[in-house]
């Protein structure tokens, strides 16, 4: 009375002691081993086709917003993603200089070439002001920026890309300006699966990592490209519970239930949950895929400029219009394959002259 029955781990008991060690540790190691948990995959929450907007309102370029079916809380923290192309050279204007305050923009050149211009910066001169084909620019527009672009007069082939805004954090918003420049060949090329590659344009897949400063904004953003029939599981990252997916060229299916999305379609997934994804076996697939953990504040915007409160705003505008608005100094990181060079640089007196 009160004795424990014998623990069994897969043998005799009572057996035990007549066996020799080694041999019972044959016994054991051959027994069953537990299935491994299958991974999880995510379900599509939401597929939907995107408009298409003017940004600047000069009617000469209508670009696809892609979140324009979607809450600012769905996006969280993820503002804005418009992709522009591809299209001829010459059919893309000019774009003149424009503020913004309290976020940050990350262009992504799929194809093309342009030249950046800012006060600090205004002959667009320097390796950290060609945009090339393959880069990508995170542009901390923290207490304020003003910038402009033209596209290269030598370049007359097709131009392609993607415009993304991501918030800051409230404490950050006005945080002093920043540039990051990555070329092409400092972004990771990774070979994600067979006849599958994903560029790494911000955060860390496989290993490996982008050099982009996310300014403390835990997020993913990838550029995939899948020949026909390849087939990559997406490994979510800890915490990135908004994941969207922007088919740009092709078709494939998605998901758990495998729901087909082709070029022009956007995917907003479940919370949860790793992301499978087939092309078609007549088509290559090409999407980017922004993933991130939500900040969960509130956001006021207007215009080129995204705040916290709409006394923000009203400040914002108050201090551009006063010239209050930019920094007197401002750094520039450029990302080459060698590493990255740090510099600062300060307002230019032909931009004085200009205002």
């Amino acid at each position: 009375p009160g004795a424990h029955p014998p623990h069994r781990v897969g043998v005799r008991a009572e057996s035990l002691f007549k066996i020799n060690p080694f041999e019972l540790s044959r016994r054991l190691k051959a027994q069953p081993q537990p299935l491994q948990r299958p991974l999880a995959m995510a379900t599509v929450e939401k597929k939907a086709s995107p408009g298409k907007t003017d940004p600047f309102g000069t009617g000469k370029i209508l670009v696809t917003d892609c979140f324009d079916k979607f809450s600012n809380e769905q996006q969280d923290p993820f503002l804005m993603l418009h992709h522009f192309g591809p299209a001829p050279m010459k059919s893309m204007p000019q774009f003149g200089m424009h503020p913004h305050r309290g976020f940050n923009e990350v262009p992504y050149l799929k194809q093309g070439r342009w030249l950046a211009t800012d006060p600090w910066n205004m002959q667009a001169a320097g390796e950290d002001a060609v945009f090339a084909e393959g880069q990508l620019q995170w542009g901390k527009c923290g207490s304020g920026i003003e910038h402009g672009m033209k596209f290269d007069a030598t370049y007359d082939g097709p131009v392609q890309g993607f415009q993304l805004w991501i918030n800051l954090r409230s404490e950050n918003k006005l945080d002093p300006p920043e540039f990051q420049n990555a070329r092409s060949d400092a972004l990771p090329l990774i070979d994600v699966a067979p006849k599958a590659k994903a560029k790494l344009l911000v955060g860390e897949l496989q290993g490996q990592t982008s050099p982009v400063d996310s300014q403390g904004i835990h997020c993913q953003y990838v550029d995939y490209m899948l020949e026909p029939g390849a087939e990559v599981v997406h490994p979510r990252a800890a915490g990135m519970s908004t994941l969207f997916v922007y088919v740009y060229e092709g078709a494939g299916s998605f998901g758990s239930s495998a729901v087909v999305a082709q070029k022009g379609e956007v995917l907003r997934f479940g919370a949860t949950g790793d992301v499978a994804i087939r092309a078609d076996r007549g088509s290559s697939l090409m999407f980017v895929l922004l993933a991130g953990t939500p900040l969960k504040e509130p956001i006021v915007q207007h215009g080129p400029f995204v705040m916290s409160t709409k006394a923000q705003i009203m400040q914002a505008f108050e201090d551009y219009q006063r010239g209050r608005f930019l920094m007197e100094e401002c750094t520039y990181k450029l990302h080459t394959k060698a590493g990255t060079v740090v510099s600062k640089r300060k307002i230019e007196d032909s931009y004085r002259r200009g205002r």
